[in-house]
């Protein structure tokens, strides 16, 4: 069982923010510029948020999805993405491993531990880190670099399979194309879940680094999904094209406004160097 963690999924809300211009345009379209703000000021007001999956099915397809929690309570998802090893790599958001001050100081890999299971309460693989590689354009901004590697410990475990990430020569990806997210968070019902879940959206706006889906309808990310693969198929095999990494106009409880996803063909760089040497540097 997870040890002495909060099943909480509530964690850092509001952060320093630019939106980029395709989120702009995006929030326009999406009828969400109408307010008393600018479209600017609002999504530096709205801030960044940790998303769960709302309105979609339990997932028990992706073992290779797994839980990132912080002793100090705080709950995200990851997707192993590469096994070198018992050394697993973790694709995760950069502001789950990252304090929320200036300069979004590094946590240290003690404080984490990583949780195998569709169910993560029922979970008896808990593996701990040893190290974490954050992107080093990563300042804590919104939806800018939100990238972040987390190196586990698999110890004499099997891992599962990985699903490699969708790198920039293969990304085909346009606009209304399918996406797949998963992950722990919170649920239209639960917001103590701690099941996985899955739910498929379509790409709503596209640039090089963002990646952005509608949730009008109710249905998408919400708290504890951060860091969770938005998944394609790529000739027969799945690929993590995005990392969750918040979400736009939305109520309390995720619903409607937009989710905002990291385009991880845009940190091919990062995520190889990584995987080739075990550190981003």
């Amino acid at each position: 069982m997870l040890r002495s963690i909060s099943s909480h999924a509530h964690v850092r809300f509001a952060r320093r923010g630019r939106a980029s211009l395709v989120l702009r345009a995006a929030i326009a379209l999406a009828g969400l510029g109408s307010s008393a703000c600018s479209s600017a000021e609002h999504a530096t007001a709205l801030g960044h948020t940790e998303q769960p999956i709302l309105r979609g099915q339990i997932d028990r397809d992706h073992p290779q999805v797994m839980l990132l929690a912080n002793d100090a309570g705080f709950l995200c998802t990851g997707t192993l993405i590469d096994v070198l090893g018992r050394t697993g790599f973790l694709l995760t958001a950069a502001h789950c491993v990252t304090e929320e001050d200036e300069g979004a100081t590094r946590l240290p890999p003690e404080q984490f531990v990583v949780v195998a299971g569709d169910d993560f309460r029922a979970g008896t693989s808990e593996f701990p880190v040893d190290a974490i590689d954050v992107h080093p354009g990563y300042d804590g901004s919104f939806a800018v670099d939100d990238v972040a590697i987390v190196h586990i410990d698999f110890g004499a475990a099997t891992p599962p399979p990985v699903i490699a990430p969708l790198f920039a020569q293969e990304d085909t990806l346009r606009l209304n194309d399918p996406l797949l997210f998963l992950g722990y968070g919170q649920t239209e019902r639960a917001e103590e879940n701690s099941v996985r879940r899955q739910v498929a959206r379509e790409i709503a706006a596209l640039e090089a680094d963002v990646i952005v889906h509608s949730q009008q309808d109710g249905r998408g990310t919400c708290f504890g999904d951060s860091g969770g693969p938005g998944l394609v198929t790529l000739e027969g095999e799945e690929r993590v094209a995005a990392v969750i990494s918040g979400g736009i106009g939305a109520d309390a409880d995720c619903s409607g406004g937009l989710g905002v996803s990291m385009r991880v063909s845009r940190y091919t760089r990062f995520i190889e160097g990584v995987l080739s040497s075990g550190s981003s540097d």
